[in-house]
Formats: C-alpha cells, sequence, structure tokens
C-alpha cells in the first residue's frame, strides 16, 4: 500500500494544483473525496486465455471546484486513481479533469462551455468500485464505450471541449445551438484509429403543458480518422425529442430519429441509415432514485470506423437508514459491424454485459466505509475471455468545505 501512496501523490498533487489555481469568488466550495481499498479480481483487464486471480491496493482522489455568482457558476473536478495488483496484471493508472461554466447573458439567453479529458486504461471494471468519471453533467456529446478495446490493455486519452447557446424566444419557445469537438488518441499505440470528431446540434422545443413538451433538433457529425481516409465519416441525424412528467416522482424523456451515415471506404462512399433514439424513465424520491436508460446511436470507434451501438442501463440507489446506503448499477451493450463491412476480423459485432453493488456505511460526517461487488464480461465470436469478478472493501474521506 506504501507504494500506491507514493505512486498516486505526484498525480493528486497536480488534480490539486489545477484546482487552486482557479481563482477564488464568492460562493466557492472546494471538496476532495479520497478512498482506500483493497480487493480481489479475476481478469480485471478482460484479457483473453488463462488468467489467475489476484488482490489489489486501489487509492483514488477526487477533487472538486465549484464557484457561483449572480449570472455565473463555474466547476472544476478531476480524479486520479491508481490501483496495484498482487501478481499478472500492470498496475492501473487513470486520470482526468472536467470544467463547465454557465453565463445568463439575459433572463431569456444562456452561454455555456465544457471541456474534458480523461486518460484511462480501457475496458477496466474499476469505475462500479470508485465511481470517478469527469465527463458528466455537461453537454458534450458520449465518448464510445469502445467495447472493441476490451482486453487490450491500452490507455486511450480522450479530449472535449465544447460551446453552447439557448435562448427562450417567448415563455413556451426555446432554441439550443451545440458545437463540440473531440480527440482519441493512445499512449501504447498498435492497431488502434485515433481520430478527430466534431459535432453541431441545433434544437427547439416547445411547453405543451405543466407536464410536457417536445422539440426537434438535427446533429451533424464529422469523424477524421488520422493518417488515412478510410473510414471518415459523415452522421446526419434529425429527431423528434420529448420531455413528460408522469407524477410527482416520475420522468419520461428521449429521442426518437434516424442517423444517415456516409463513409469513406476507400475506394468511395458507402451510405448507411439506421434507427436513432433514446429512452429514459427516472424517478426521484426522498430516500431512493431509480433511472432506466436505453439508447441506439451511430458512433465512432477505434477498430474499422464507425458502428451503431445498443445500450441498455439500470441505475438504483436506496438509502436504508441514516448511515447506510446501497447503489445498484446494471448495463448492457452491443456493438455492431462496422458500416465499412467485413474487412478483419475485428469487424465482428461484440457485446459487454456489467453489474454491480455497492453498500456504504457513514461512520462520521466525513468518513465512509464501502463493500463492493462486480461483474462484467464481453462477447466476441473467436474470441475466449474469462469473465472479470471482483470484490472490493474500503474507507472513503471527504475533505474540504464550502465558503
Amino acid at each position: 500500500m506504501t507504494r500506491i501512496l507514493t505512486s498516486a501523490a505526484p498525480i493528486a498533487f497536480a488534480a490539486g494544483s489545477l484546482i487552486h489555481a482557479v481563482p477564488a469568488m464568492a460562493e466557492t466550495e472546494f471538496t476532495t473525496d479520497v478512498s482506500l481499498g483493497v480487493g480481489v479480481s479475476t481478469n480485471p483487464y478482460l484479457q483473453t486465455g488463462p488468467v489467475d486471480s489476484s488482490f489489489s491496493g486501489s487509492v483514488t482522489v477526487s477533487p472538486r471546484l465549484t464557484v457561483t455568482e449572480d449570472l455565473t457558476s463555474f466547476s472544476l473536478s478531476g480524479f486520479a486513481h491508481i490501483e496495484e495488483y498482487e501478481r499478472n496484471f500492470r498496475t492501473n493508472t487513470g486520470f482526468g479533469l472536467t470544467g463547465g461554466v454557465n453565463h445568463s447573458v439575459s433572463e431569456r439567453t444562456q452561454l455555456r462551455g465544457s471541456f474534458g479529458y480523461d486518460g484511462s486504461i480501457t475496458g477496466v471494471n474499476d469505475g462500479f468500485f470508485n465511481p470517478s468519471s469527469v465527463i458528466d453533467d455537461n453537454f458534450l456529446p458520449p465518448i464510445a464505450d469502445d467495447i472493441a478495446l476490451n482486453g487490450t490493455n491500452q490507455r486511450r486519452h480522450s479530449f472535449q471541449g465544447g460551446l453552447g447557446l439557448s435562448h427562450d424566444l417567448s415563455e413556451l419557445d426555446s432554441i439550443s445551438l451545440d458545437v463540440s469537438a473531440t480527440a482519441i488518441r493512445f499512449g501504447d499505440m498498435i492497431v488502434q484509429d485515433e481520430y478527430n470528431a466534431f459535432n453541431q446540434n441545433v434544437g427547439y422545443s416547445r411547453v405543451l403543458s405543466e407536464n410536457t413538451s417536445i422539440g426537434v433538433s438535427l446533429g451533424l457529425s464529422q469523424i477524421n480518422y488520422l493518417g488515412q481516409s478510410q473510414g471518415d465519416s459523415t452522421v446526419i441525424t434529425p429527431s423528434l425529442t420529448f420531455d413528460q412528467k408522469l407524477g410527482p416522482d416520475f420522468t419520461l424523456s428521449g429521442s426518437l430519429g434516424a442517423s444517415f451515415t456516409r463513409v469513406d471506404n476507400g475506394f468511395g462512399k458507402t451510405s448507411s441509415t439506421d434507427f436513432s433514439g433514446s429512452l429514459s424513465l427516472c424517478r426521484q424520491g426522498e430516500t431512493g432514485n431509480f433511472c432506466l436508460n436505453a439508447s441506439r446511436q451511430t458512433l465512432p470507434s477505434s477498430f474499422d470506423g464507425v458502428r451503431s451501438q445498443t445500450s441498455f442501463g439500470l441505475g438504483y440507489s436506496k438509502r436504508l437508514t441514516r448511515d447506510d446506503d446501497i447503489s445498484i448499477s446494471a448495463g448492457y451493450s452491443r456493438s455492431s459491424n462496422p458500416i465499412l463491412g467485413p474487412i478483419q476480423i475485428t469487424n465482428r459485432s461484440l457485446e459487454y454485459v456489467n453489474a454491480a453493488a455497492t453498500l456504504n456505511h457513514r461512520f462520521a460526517e466525513r468518513i465512509s466505509g464501502f463493500v463492493s461487488v462486480g461483474y462484467n464480461d464481453t462477447y466476441q465470436s473467436g474470441f475466449s475471455r474469462e469473465a472479470n469478478k471482483q470484490v472490493s472493501i474500503g474507507i472513503r474521506f471527504k475533505l474540504g468545505s464550502g465558503r
């Protein structure tokens, strides 16, 4: 464990220094969560072939700064994670940073900006036990949960940035415009494709009643693979959108549309049309939350171009007592054959499943313990992988305060 603390120190210091560099402003709050854990995993990187279980120790540091003024709000958060395995597996290190700003130009017009960076090894299940995603609560487009990368033990560097504008045309009508860019790079380049993606989205919504609103949106994505023209794609996605309150606790939202994709196959252009949509049913109660999500999207991947991906997710949390709570998550993703068509064995469709449960107990206001169990596995024709089963136990500290 001493080795882990020593290795994590410079990463945590860098994250903390970036956050402290932001000037103090009115209603500033700075907190840092520190998590120490031990566990055992059967195959954390989802490697192919036979593997042996391994014990591990981990440290995760997650600082967060929020600043609020009359017209502007700003947030900056980061994480640094290191997990040392007893044997067989490389040290798992991950780090990231995200920031967002919202500014009210007037009562009817709002500006927003956001950026994110994540440098983690792909295909690792540690996110279920020490949740630390830093690409959150913003409008940036999703980075594909590129399940074709599972088992490659590769570090993926993802960079994102975007700007957005919302304007209320009236008390019932509003429009929005968002532009963003994503860059995917790899530290240990082998066969993965690196790419840049540029996204634009324009939307209109109208409030029909106190509980219902509908709208339309049009998205345009342009994907450019580095060092090659094959795979370069343009994806146009028109959609109908809706939001519906089903009661005091339940909300239903989603979109329904199509993705029109045009891909450079090296000899010409290949066109494809696919269903695109999303659905989210959520309940927020006084003692518990529940969300069920589903989506179908055409997204870039790092193996042979864009793919259509179908995902289902379930999240549930419940406060059991004043000091105890439980959270449960489960997900399923299926990545189809690339639109380019069969070129390599990596083109075969892939499936990925995961599930986890965590029990938290608060010992004091700023100290809590956790016990987690989880499972994840990837299915692909022609590859044999042992599923990863993991158990973790640890303690979390919360540092800092608002001022």
